[in-house]
C-alpha cells in the first residue's frame, strides 16, 4: 500500500488520530470505519519509526 500525504507526517498522524476519536466516539472501537483509520495510523507511525531509524 502506497499511501500519499499531503500534510508532514506528525501532521498526518495527528489528523488521523483525532479522526479515530471521532469516529470511535459516534460509531464505536470496533466499528469498520475505525478499524480502517486504526490500520492506516499504525501504518503511518510504522513509517515514521523507519524514518527516525535511517
Amino acid at each position: 500500500m502506497n499511501m500519499k500525504y499531503e500534510l508532514p507526517l506528525d501532521d498526518e498522524v495527528e489528523r488521523l488520530r483525532k479522526k479515530m476519536i471521532e469516529i470511535a466516539s459516534n460509531q464505536g472501537f470496533a466499528s469498520q470505519e475505525s478499524v480502517e483509520v486504526s490500520q492506516e495510523l499504525d501504518l503511518l507511525l510504522n513509517k515514521m519509526q523507519m524514518e527516525h531509524q535511517v
